[in-house]
């Protein structure tokens, strides 16, 4: 090789290996990672999406988004002991310079909710017409928002964008609930101007013989039937989650499909079953089932049933690593058998005399919690305690 060649060559090295980045120490690395992971245990409720990168001149750029405002000053606050100078560019949701109005009304029926602004990502939950969410970011044409359960994700479906006072007022107003399982909401010539699902809430503005007449958070209006629907505000401070009735309801689901994020009385998936199942008992649960069962009163299941009462949610899933890893949910319903959505919702036993056993349930059956009569709170909070309804 000419010597020429040679220094070129040398030169491209050299330079392509000062261009190459530093890395962040790994302390310092490894401290961001735990404060993530300390103050987001359950990826979805929380956002806490921080990365750091090293600059030519040996300062830390730490970049990314949280809703978690003692996150950043906790993030900050690492990086301020470790020495080193840094650039704070995080931006802490939700954010102002895209948000103008914080607040959003769905007004559909049932809002698909995706783990990304994409119509490839998987769909992560759903939230009913009449759902209050916090808007946490925008990005084109995509919301993120964050419900009342604290599950967060990205939706495209029409969310009507409130300020503070237009929450107010709406949470003032005369509101209805749809009680029936399904059906339709229809305007004075009996068109269907949308379909209906337990647990949707729209506006009343009037009554005409057998019929209120409602509006939705877009502005459509139309009747529905007053013995399909309640006051709002009197059903949340009244309802209880009773054993009873919550079967009863649960038991409409039966052979309704699977849907993975599904949370309505459309379709579901297995931690959305029982979330729509305690919904209708006034109860809030946590959106996932790992979520799920970090709350309520745990109940032993060295014999099965015996500890047991209609109403206890049921969770399965494997231990690793020496930990529970809660992967399926279900509800008890009495006397051995439980109603869960796995392909469809059905019923199961733990009697190996039956023909609904399954062994391979009993096999992987992991704890159990009972919510009714426990104290409402955080992971299963009452309705009508709820600062985003009242």
């Amino acid at each position: 090789m000419k010597l020429s060649n040679y220094l070129s060559l040398l030169f491209i090295l050299v330079l392509l290996a000062g261009c190459n980045p530093k890395e962040v120490p790994a302390d310092i690395q490894e401290q961001l990672d735990s404060i993530a992971t300390a103050m987001v245990p359950q990826h979805a409720e929380s956002l806490c999406d921080v990365a750091m990168v090293m600059e030519k001149d040996g300062s830390l750029t730490v970049k990314g988004e949280t809703n978690l405002p003692v996150a950043k000053e906790e993030i900050l606050a690492m990086l301020g002991r470790s020495g080193y100078s840094y650039n704070d560019s995080i931006t802490l949701l939700p954010d102002t310079s895209v948000v103008k109005s914080p607040w959003g009304l769905v007004s559909v029926s049932v809002c698909n909710v995706r783990t990304r602004p994409s119509h490839a990502a998987e769909m992560a939950t759903q939230a009913l017409m009449g759902t209050p969410v916090k808007i946490l970011n925008k990005r084109g044409g995509w919301l993120l928002i964050q419900m009342p359960d604290s599950y967060i994700g990205w939706t495209d479906d029409p969310v009507i964008e409130l300020t503070d006072d237009e929450l107010n007022n709406w949470k003032k107003s005369d509101r209805l609930i749809y009680m029936e399982h399904t059906g339709v909401i229809t305007d004075n010539n009996g068109q269907t101007v949308s379909d209906a699902v337990f647990g949707m809430i729209v506006q009343k503005t009037g009554e005409k013989g057998y019929s209120y007449m409602v509006k939705f958070p877009d502005g459509r209006e139309g009747q529905v039937k007053k013995t399909e629907v309640a006051d709002f505000r009197k059903w949340a401070e009244n309802v209880e989650p009773d054993a009873d009735k919550m079967i009863k309801f649960a038991r409409l689901f039966l052979g309704s499909p699977y849907l993975w994020g599904g949370t309505s009385t459309k379709s579901v998936d297995c931690s959305g079953f029982v979330k729509t199942i305690y919904y209708s008992g006034g109860i809030i649960l946590r959106r996932d089932a790992s979520g799920q069962y970090k709350y309520g009163l745990e109940r032993s299941i060295e014999i099965p049933c015996d500890s047991l009462a209609p109403g206890d949610l049921l969770f399965f899933g494997r231990v690793r690593d020496g930990k529970k890893s809660i992967t399926h949910t279900g509800m008890y319903i009495g006397d051995t058998e439980f109603i869960h959505s796995s392909r469809l919702v059905r019923i199961n036993s733990f009697d190996s005399t039956r023909t609904n056993y399954s062994e391979y349930l009993l096999d992987i059956l992991q704890g159990a919690k009972r919510i009714i009569g426990v104290a409402p709170g955080e992971g299963m909070e009452r309705v009508s305690q709820h600062s985003w309804y009242f």
